[in-house]
């Protein structure tokens, strides 16, 4: 009986230490929780989530008796990398911020969040990359700023504004085909008037060094998209001229009254007339080539010319 009594005081005493260690523990986490919680008043959000892994860390060893505590830091951490990040962002340091935006995210899916984090967390991260991106292209950077324009996208895919400036950021590097594509994307976000402007002048400089080496099947296909997005005096010009040379008379026409029509009072207006007078000559209309061959008489550049066709070739009454 004595040996079962000593037994027994042992076990009691051990159960005793037990549960003395265990609210010593539980006291570690609530005091590293408590520290945390005064570090985040204070806007020292690092040191805070420090003491809130601690208490995490104690608080998880105690099972049952420590799951508030875990609850309590689950819940606070995910936001805590958020606050800092914003702090970040909101002083200019966009960049610093981000690898603690990716840590609010992926707390925040570990830990069960259920308020929205992950989403609050894309749309900031897309504002910080579009600031990159167009500090970037303002420092003629085209290749840092495609790489952040893509970014924002993958987060934030109907940003129209994003597509638009990755468009430009392509034409400038001379990547046409990923511009157009861009612009295009661009265009199906509510930038439409701007993303057609932008692909006129992409197809436009194309048209321009095509005329320089005389390729005019391809300034007569650069030209008329050109005009086909921005229906303009200098890409019909242009379209104008490579029908011409290619024979292609009634697109020609087609090109060269639009020109007349958009700027009638235009100080080289005389250049149009001939090359009216022109293309209704190959055309067979000889009345048209009359009117406007005579509309050059008085220009001293197209005076010979004029008269030669008027009097002499068309015969013109």
């Amino acid at each position: 009986m004595k040996r079962f009594k000593i037994i027994f005081s042992t076990t009691v005493l051990v159960a005793a230490c037990t549960v003395f260690l265990q609210a010593q523990d539980l006291n570690t986490a609530i005091e590293a929780y408590n520290l945390g919680a005064t570090a985040a008043q204070e806007g020292n959000y690092i040191t805070a989530i420090e003491h809130l892994d601690r208490a995490m860390e104690v608080g998880s060893a105690l099972g049952e008796e420590g799951a508030s505590v875990v609850t309590d830091c689950k819940n606070l951490i995910p936001q805590l990398y958020l606050r800092h990040a914003k702090d970040l962002a909101s002083a200019g340091d966009g960049p610093s911020s981000l690898p603690f935006l990716d840590k609010a995210a992926q707390t925040a899916l570990a830990y069960g969040d259920q308020t929205g984090i992950g989403a609050e967390v894309n749309d900031l991260k897309s504002k910080v990359y579009y600031i990159i991106a167009n500090e970037a292209f303002g420092k003629k950077d085209f290749a840092g700023a495609i790489n952040n324009y893509k970014k924002v996208l993958e987060l934030d895919p109907a940003n129209g504004v994003a597509y638009l400036r990755l468009g430009q950021s392509a034409a400038n590097s001379d990547m046409e085909e990923e511009a157009i594509a861009a612009l295009q994307k661009a265009a199906e976000n509510g930038q439409e008037e701007n993303a057609k402007r932008l692909m006129a002048s992409i197809y436009l400089k194309k048209a321009v060094g095509a005329q320089k080496t005389k390729d005019w099947e391809q300034v007569y296909e650069a030209a008329g998209k050109a005009a086909e997005y921005a229906d303009n005096v200098q890409s019909n010009k242009l379209l104008g001229l490579a029908a011409m040379e290619l024979k292609r008379f009634p697109e020609a026409l087609t090109a060269w009254e639009k020109v007349m029509r958009t700027d009638p009072d235009a100080k080289d207006i005389n250049t149009t007339y001939y090359r009216l007078a022109v293309v209704n000559e190959a055309l067979g209309n000889k009345a048209g080539a009359c009117a406007f061959y005579n509309k050059i008489l008085g220009d001293p550049n197209f005076k010979s010319i004029a008269e030669y066709k008027i009097k002499t070739e068309l015969k013109c009454e």
